[in-house]
């Protein structure tokens, strides 16, 4: 009604079935017991974290592409038991510049890495894109 400015009974009636769908939607694809074993205020907490993260990453990404850039495929693995949360982790990694999550199979992840340089016998690629990532998804799982 707000975004119409109108209070008539078409636009009173559509908001009312249009809230109906979503609460349907929202059953099917949010299910509530498959949720269960996750601390939601870890999650809200994560998101804001993951917020500052993408934003640090987008400068780093954005000084390798003004210089050299180095693409490897790599695969890690996840110390995260539940399914949803390994999604999330897995769309997180690829929400952050300078890497896409390519495939999910249990708990490996193969993830395409843009670096500035080579990496070295001393990187470790598990803690270079999971690092604090999975940390935090860590606390969020109970």
């Amino acid at each position: 009604m707000i975004l119409r400015e109108s209070y008539s009974l078409f636009t009173i009636i559509s908001g009312v079935v249009i809230g109906i769908v979503c609460l349907i939607f929202y059953r099917i694809f949010f299910p509530l017991p498959k949720m269960a074993p996750i601390k939601p205020l870890r999650l809200v907490l994560y998101l804001f974290f993951l917020f500052g993260q993408v934003y640090i990453a987008g400068f780093t990404v954005i000084r390798i592409i003004f210089t050299t850039a180095y693409v490897k495929i790599v695969e890690i693995r996840t110390q995260i038991s539940d399914k949803l949360l390994r999604t999330v982790l897995v769309n997180s990694i690829t929400l952050v510049p300078g890497s896409i999550s390519l495939d999910l199979d249990e708990d490996k992840i193969t993830v395409l890495l843009i670096r500035r340089t080579a990496p070295t016998a001393d990187d470790d690629p598990d803690e270079l894109l999971k690092g604090k990532l999975e940390k935090m998804m860590l606390k969020a799982q109970k």
